[in-house]
């Protein structure tokens, strides 16, 4: 089925739960990224919609995917931003601030980890004695693709074409009485929402604004919609294949083959069975084919993750909550070994396509990876 890009245009400061329990002891609940689950929730409800259809298993197989963060500017051009990757580090060297690499090394005589047998501990390529400070944690696609493939980059470069955080917006409500319709003396609570809509400065109004895209196997019209919660409004624009959705290099699908290796970086957090390990990884010898991709035979070999992201939501079948469940955060890299040539048009059975465990969840966009060459230390 050909896929179908959309737009989503927020409207007013958006509300996403963080996914962390919630209660007297649990604290404000922040800002939080929206999740694939929501975008998938969009979509699905907005087809519903449209042709007059009851909720379903069948409506749930709709796969979509996204959402991805991206700015558009003001000619219309959209730049997708993701996610900072897990192996870039920075680091204050002196008066400057440097973007360090980290990549599979192997230990070097004598050290030993306590990791297993066939992975090697992930190491800084240029030794510096600097301390770690905070930097963009956006960056465009383009700079995303360069740094996959071995590139250096500059750290102001990406202060000026990245983003360093999603600006957000607090706000105060107040309990009604339901017997009155008064404020309930004492009962107060507040919700963070991000903020998309372009900002002011002292120079005037930015040129640009943020926006969702995302990709779905059915075609909608572009329409008003409620994206997360507090009923916030947005606009969803709907397009063809490629309008929005950004596609791979050309030259990709032979540097993979020639380089025998392959990382795949995620782009939107990723559910798998065995905590931050695919499921589809054979637990001894860290070899399988990722579900999406069968033929394409990989070893897992290494991986930078950092802390763990809750996702929970709530079920409208059902009408309860779901379990909270553990993610690998976006951001995350895993470099693979390949194990034979790969199949056919494998590449476009990965780019930003879900690689978590289960069917429900490749369905509901949980793992976009980006693909990347690598090339293994046993072909350098």
């Amino acid at each position: 089925m050909m896929p179908h890009d959309y737009l989503i245009e927020a409207l007013a400061p958006l509300v996403f739960r963080s996914g962390k329990p919630f209660g007297s002891q649990a604290g404000a609940d922040g800002a939080a990224f929206p999740l694939p689950s929501s975008l998938a929730g969009l979509v699905r409800t907005l087809y519903a919609d449209q042709h007059k259809e009851g909720f379903s298993d069948a409506l749930r197989q709709i796969a979509v995917a996204g959402p991805l963060l991206a700015r558009r500017e003001a000619d219309g051009r959209t730049v997708p931003l993701l996610p900072k990757p897990n192996d870039a580090l920075y680091l204050k060297d002196g008066a400057d601030t440097c973007v360090i690499r980290l990549a599979p090394a192997r230990l070097p005589s004598g050290a030993g980890c306590d990791l297993p047998e066939a992975l090697m501990p992930v190491q800084m390529t240029r030794s510096l004695d600097g301390k770690p400070v905070v930097g963009p944690q956006f960056w465009p696609l383009e700079r995303v693709i360069e740094w996959s493939a071995g590139a250096e980059l500059d750290f102001h470069q990406l202060k000026v074409e990245g983003l360093a955080s999603l600006a957000t917006e607090d706000r105060t409500h107040v309990a009604l009485d339901r017997k009155t319709y008064a404020a309930d003396d004492g009962r107060l609570f507040q919700t963070g929402g991000i903020e998309l809509t372009a900002c002011q400065d002292k120079q005037g109004w930015e040129s640009h604004d943020l926006v969702f895209l995302g990709r779905g196997e059915v075609k909608l019209a572009s329409t008003l919609a409620t994206f997360g919660g507090e009923r916030r409004l947005s606009r969803l624009h709907a397009a063809d294949t490629g309008h929005y959705w950004p596609a791979p290099p050309h030259e990709l699908d032979a540097q993979i083959r020639a380089a025998k290796g392959l990382r795949l970086t995620l782009a939107t957090p990723a559910i798998f069975s065995a905590g931050h390990l695919p499921g589809w990884l054979d637990a001894q010898t860290l070899s399988g084919e990722p579900p999406a991709c069968p033929g394409l035979s990989l070893r897992l070999r290494a991986a930078a993750i950092e802390r763990w992201l809750p996702v929970s939501g709530w079920d409208l079948a059902t009408n309860k909550a779901r379990a909270m469940r553990k993610a690998v955060a976006p951001g995350a890299v895993y470099w693979f070994e390949l194990l034979g040539d790969p199949p056919s048009g494998f590449l476009d059975q990965l780019w930003l396509r879900p690689v978590s465990d289960h069917t429900q969840d490749r369905h509901d966009g949980f793992g976009l990876a980006l693909p990347a060459a690598w090339l293994p230390p046993a072909h350098q």
